[in-house]
């Protein structure tokens, strides 16, 4: 932790603790990983996997970031971070979501199809940027982090659906065990298998030639461009 004191350390950040809550509150709403502790993917502790992955991004975050300098004194000071890392986050967009990839792959064996690595890596980087610069007077960092903790208990209490279906609001989980599997290969035939939205080339009528060397008119065809 850079720019902070021995009497810095012994009392945590207040900025640091709200943005724990809003991660953990980030991870509660990531379909994925609630599924993958759901399921057990990673072994009868996988709840406590999801509390340690927490704990990782948070203290990443925390040994990365710049904090003020205090002035000294005899008892400990609350430390206030630089307000100058909310555009330049301890950790960026790839890293973070290397970071998340990496922990799901060992802990839960899962590959996470859905693109939601980057979401999640992209709300935690704009928490962070909200809890240092609010949005709004009305936008508090502890209003914003209060709403998404609110958000999180309610989807504990609603479930969260996992198909490999369209559906924005639903997830498309591939587990490493599962991938190996031949009906699981079947299926990601199916998901990866774009919709024929125009007819493909290939299926255009060939031309029709008379004896004498002309081309028959068939019908309309396409409009010239």
């Amino acid at each position: 932790m850079s720019a902070s004191s021995s009497a810095q350390q012994q009392l945590p950040s207040p900025t640091i603790l709200l943005f724990a809550r809003g991660v953990i509150a980030l991870l509660d709403l990531w379909p994925a990983l609630t599924i993958a502790v759901a399921e057990q993917w990673g072994g009868p502790d996988s709840d406590d996997k999801k509390v340690w992955m927490a704990s990782v991004i948070i203290d990443e975050w925390e040994q990365r970031t710049s904090f003020l300098p205090s002035a000294p004194s005899a008892e400990p000071t609350v430390p206030e971070v630089d307000p100058s890392e909310a555009k330049d986050p301890a950790l960026d967009l790839d890293d973070l979501g290397d970071l998340l990839n990496q922990m799901m792959s060992d802990e839960f064996d899962a590959k996470i199809e859905d693109g939601s690595i980057d979401l999640v890596a992209k709300d935690i980087i704009r928490l962070w940027h909200d809890i240092l610069i609010a949005p709004s007077p009305e936008a508090t960092p502890e209003v914003l982090v209060s709403a998404l903790e609110s958000k999180a208990s309610s989807v504990k209490k609603t479930g969260i659906k996992a198909s490999k279906g369209n559906d924005p609001d639903e997830v498309d989980v591939l587990d490493d065990d599962a991938s190996d599997d031949e009906s699981g290969s079947d299926d990601e035939m199916e998901v990866d298998e774009a919709p024929q939205l125009v007819p493909r080339e290939k299926e255009r009528q060939e031309p029709i030639v008379d004896d004498d060397g002309f081309e028959l008119v068939q019908g309309k065809g396409r409009k010239g461009r």
